[in-house]
């Protein structure tokens, strides 16, 4: 019986798998990238490195198999203040299911602030704003006792000015608990339609995490359809009960490499997370996530 289950999973990987590297390797004009820009602020101060880790409603962006984890009515609201003017909010829910694996529902949202407007001879013709909009509804459930696994969908929203267009994206992820201290995942971003005739900002990642008593290490491996392979790591460290001290680093990246850092405070019903973010010559940023169980 266990042959059987496991046969069609291990051809389905080996089959999936090698396709997606390939997807992934191949570099060209993206979409709708405000879709890379990450939501909450535990994954901004650990480096991104959260495909393994994430255990709230922000797993609809980072990794659906997260759901599974929540283990009561969760309810997530983040701030990002970027540089530039442009700001991100989001605004998740996840509720337990008994016995039947976690729904979730989320908005992203980014404001991308006004720009002068030119005709064709370049002359002014007043201001106009951008902004972008993420509808997703997920839903995780446990596979035996070691995976779980999970799928987010919804729709992906860009508009400048009056222009608006829309298509569907979806992103399906894997996590795995090796033993009690190692864990390791594998999720794909952002499959779905193209904007304007370019695709989505398609990424494949694998990631692993470590727990050594209160200290807690991540690592992941993205390969982005636009861009080379880059890397996140970071480091949790509780230091008393219900506080937390964090770091990581990116590698690779046009913008946005380098160091990371942020605190956390979880405490019975009520969490709240820190992050910040140095983008070098264009500013810094500081993100923020308040979280409620209920």
């Amino acid at each position: 019986m266990r042959k059987t289950l496991w046969s069609p999973v291990i051809m389905g990987m080996l089959i999936l798998i090698p396709n997606l590297i390939c997807y992934a390797n191949g570099p060209g004009t993206t979409a709708a990238n405000f879709l890379k820009i990450g939501v909450g602020a535990r994954a901004a101060a650990m480096g991104d490195a959260f495909t393994v880790i994430v255990d709230d409603s922000t797993s609809l962006y980072w990794n659906p198999a997260g759901l599974g984890r929540i283990e009561k009515r969760q309810l997530s609201a983040t701030y990002n203040s970027w540089f530039a003017g442009i700001n991100q909010g989001y605004l998740g829910v996840g509720f337990p299911l008994p016995g039947k694996g976690t729904v979730a529902g989320g908005v992203n949202y980014v404001d991308m602030g006004d720009f002068d407007g030119r005709d064709e001879a370049g002359n002014p013709t007043g201001t106009f704003t951008a902004s972008a909009l993420n509808y997703q509804f997920g839903y995780a459930n446990r596979f035996r006792e070691k995976f779980l696994w999970g799928i987010s969908a919804g729709i992906v929203q860009d508009t400048i000015a009056d222009d608006t267009k829309s298509t569907y994206a979806a992103n399906l992820g894997l996590i795995y608990k090796s033993s009690e201290s190692l864990s390791l995942g594998l999720v794909v971003q952002n499959l779905g339609g193209e904007l304007g005739g370019d695709p989505l900002p398609f990424v494949a990642k694998i990631g692993m995490a470590y727990t050594w008593k209160s200290i807690l290490l991540a690592l992941d491996i993205a390969s982005p359809a636009d861009n080379d392979v880059y890397y996140g790591a970071g480091i949790e460290w509780w230091i008393m009960d219900g506080i937390a001290l964090r770091a990581g680093y990116k590698t690779n990246q046009d913008i946005g490499e380098g160091l990371t850092a942020g605190v956390g405070f979880n405490k019975g019903k009520i969490r709240f997370d820190y992050a910040y973010v140095p983008y070098g010559a264009l500013g810094d940023t500081h993100k923020v996530l308040f979280g409620m169980s209920f």
